[in-house]
């Protein structure tokens, strides 16, 4: 990283932000910027990426603040803080729009929510009127080990009709093949007979991760490191 300074950051958002047209999007600055965002580490850099946040609180600068989302959210997983990840979900009572919300979120998913944090802000997410909003607040749980997410997932499964809620079963399924546990799995197994392919394969990989979990053996299908 050329330096640990809000000049480099404002530039790093600069360039995340820049729209061109490339033959191969790989080659674009802004591809190659958010590429250079993933590897930052620098915990250091958290209170300048929120003074540049609150300095750009304008709807039309919500880009802006998405994209110091996407860095901060890169340098929480690269290195964790509690008081960091606090700082995004409280974020999404102040975001209004879909388009900030989702990527708040996505951001969130990747992190070890501890269980004594307030998750409120992602609760009410997940029965958000905008898909968008509603299924990345969805897969957000799947990071929060807590009861209360378990419980707004279970709320997903119940639901009779699957064909209205057809991905949000899915990503529910996925997020309690992370925090689920046994007793979870009598409400995925009629799942198992879905005519969806996708609901039918989300349920079988769910039974499979809780259980191995409750056996202490190795998550099967938790990307290698």
């Amino acid at each position: 990283m050329p330096g640990s300074t809000a000049d480099y950051l404002q530039d790093l958002i600069t360039r995340m932000g820049t729209a061109e047209q490339t033959a191969d999007s790989r080659d674009s600055v802004s591809w190659k910027a958010y590429r250079e965002a993933e590897t930052i580490d620098d915990p250091a850099l958290l209170p300048l990426l929120e003074a540049i946040i609150a300095a750009h609180p304008k709807p039309r600068e919500r880009q802006i603040r998405c994209d110091a989302y996407f860095v901060y959210g890169k340098i929480l997983k690269n290195h964790f803080t509690e008081e960091g990840c606090a700082y995004l979900i409280s974020r999404l009572r102040l975001e209004k729009n879909k388009y900030a919300l989702y990527p708040l979120l996505d951001r969130l998913r990747d992190l070890p929510i501890p269980a004594e944090m307030d998750i409120a802000p992602i609760l009410q997410c997940a029965r958000h009127e905008q898909w968008t909003v509603r299924h990345s607040a969805i897969r957000a749980l799947g990071a929060c080990p807590t009861e209360e997410s378990r419980e707004a997932l279970r709320w997903y499964l119940c639901q009779e009709d699957e064909k209205a809620y057809r991905q949000e079963i899915i990503y529910a399924q996925a997020s309690l093949g992370r925090i689920g546990t046994p007793e979870d799995i009598p409400l995925i197994e009629p799942r198992l007979r879905s005519r969806s392919r996708d609901v039918k394969l989300s349920a079988e990989i769910a039974i499979e991760r809780i259980r191995a979990r409750a056996a202490g053996e190795p998550d099967p299908w938790e990307p290698s490191r």
